[in-house]
């Protein structure tokens, strides 16, 4: 495909995609009030730090992974609330999830979505960090929704870096389907772990990125599971997979 092609697509998906997920997906209630992502994860690591070098030389090393069959199997991880993923998370925990087959399950994960979601944008906004590919001498990604960042004459977006909402997402998701399903917890949580180490080989994030997204996500589920109403709806989670059709087409 031609260059300029390309480019006009990548900014199409950038575009378009996350207007079209709004308007499928109102805002759902979380359990907890507003976590305080400043006292679980700090800072970015500081430009020349041993740790920021550590950054740099491990997105050096992903130049290798583009192309490769796990840089194309993150490409079909862009969107937490895809079909595909949703279709991967019913894999990982044996059972299919669905709006029709089971309701309680998809609220259930709007509500943790939303939990994490909120800690993990303010911290973005905060600290602002660049992703890894601005200024690099190789900026591709698997991610066509954040090449808008390094068009020159594209407005900016709070698209950052830190920490990594897949990391915050997929660490979360792994807690808390294991308590859900435990026949399936270290398959699921292994799920989880690699959601978040894809957006590496992505090469749309740094791995201070990734492990801040994860202490984040263990943050906000030891607050989640002192929560009643959060204990209550897992139990009814339980219950709904407990009886569900088992997962297809994996």
């Amino acid at each position: 495909m031609p260059a300029m092609k390309q480019l006009a697509l990548a900014l199409f998906v950038a575009l378009a995609l996350p207007k079209a997920m709004a308007a499928k997906e109102p805002p759902a209630n979380g359990y907890l009030p507003t976590v305080d992502y400043r006292v679980i994860i700090g800072p970015p690591p500081a430009p020349g730090s041993a740790q920021a070098n550590a950054d740099r030389a491990a997105f050096a090393k992903t130049t290798a992974e583009i192309g490769s069959p796990r840089y194309n199997y993150a490409s079909t991880q862009l969107a937490p609330s895809s079909k595909q993923v949703m279709q991967q998370l019913s894999c990982a925990i044996g059972h299919q999830v669905s709006p029709a087959t089971t309701p309680l399950t998809i609220a259930f994960i709007k509500r943790i979505r939303t939990d994490i979601d909120r800690p993990v944008n303010s911290a973005k906004s905060h600290f602002s960090r660049d992703r890894p590919f601005v200024g690099a001498d190789d900026p591709r990604t698997c991610d066509p929704r954040t090449a808008i960042r390094i068009m020159p004459k594209s407005p900016p977006r709070p698209n950052y870096s830190y920490p990594s909402g897949h990391a915050a997402i997929g660490a979360l998701f792994g807690a808390v389907f294991a308590a859900a399903v435990p026949g399936r917890a270290a398959v699921v949580r292994e799920w989880g772990s690699d959601f978040g180490s894809n957006r590496l080989v992505c090469r749309v994030h740094w791995q201070s990125d990734v492990a801040a997204g994860r202490k984040l996500a263990d943050a906000v589920y030891a607050r989640l599971k002192a929560d009643p109403a959060f204990a209550r709806d897992l139990a009814a989670v339980r219950s709904e997979l407990a009886v569900a059709a088992p997962a297809f087409s994996c």
